[in-house]
């Protein structure tokens, strides 16, 4: 049970392995033969009913060979069943570090695991209606919304992007175990890429691997992707 109260968050980067059910592995960031990519996630949430949300990044790669960085700024908003907005969330991440492109993670909801993904973590500002929200998030996890007073506040942040939404099945009968990945063959592709900008804000929840920090942020498919 999360119990409801004001969130105070602090400037401390915490290192998450855990989005709606992730295993990661951290393997070396692939070069990219480009400056730069701005994406563009605008559109329904991929899990959250009655959510909208836009997402856009800017990914720069330095020509001298440095850590690849994002700039990111988002908003979401949650409406009730009339339409009424009941909740939204802003904000920005800046000089968020790419720690890996081959990041994989389990997703319970379509129970695929998703590979390939880009993962960024850094530092950042958010802000919240005045508004102590529960729902179910994800489809998985009864939570009280982060509610900042309609102030900004620092927060560790991440963003995963997911360029061409490559993925393998479970294995049914042993879901959560990553060796069931069937390397050796072709993954499949989601119906098109995805973008999820969250902020690490002590949401805590119980899942199969124990007690887990939740991201909290939207999550949308790609309307834009372009190398500049």
């Amino acid at each position: 049970m999360i119990m409801k109260k004001k969130i105070k968050v602090t400037k401390t980067l915490i290192a998450a392995s855990f989005l709606i059910g992730i295993i990661a592995l951290v393997t070396p960031v692939i070069a990219c033969g480009t400056n730069g990519i701005l994406i563009i996630g605008k559109g329904d949430d991929m899990d959250l009913a009655e959510t909208t949300n836009f997402i856009i990044a800017k990914i720069d790669f330095d020509k001298d060979g440095g850590i690849p960085m994002a700039h990111v700024i988002f908003h979401s908003k949650i409406c009730d069943e009339s339409g009424k907005k009941v909740y939204a969330m802003k904000g920005m991440m800046k000089d968020g570090l790419l720690l890996t492109t081959e990041y994989y993670f389990l997703c319970p909801i379509v129970n695929v695991w998703f590979i390939n993904v880009w993962q960024f973590m850094g530092e950042g500002m958010f802000k919240t209606t005045d508004t102590d929200l529960d729902l179910t998030y994800r489809n998985l996890f009864p939570i009280t919304m982060p509610n900042t007073e309609g102030e900004y506040v620092a927060a560790p942040m991440l963003m995963l992007l997911s360029p061409t939404a490559e993925y393998y099945e479970v294995d049914p009968e042993d879901p959560l175990n990553p060796e069931t990945i069937p390397w050796d063959e072709p993954p499949k592709i989601w119906e098109q890429g995805w973008v999820l900008a969250a902020v690490l804000c002590g949401i805590m929840v119980e899942t199969p691997m124990g007690p887990m920090e939740l991201p909290i942020g939207p999550v949308s498919y790609l309307t834009r992707y372009i190398e500049i």
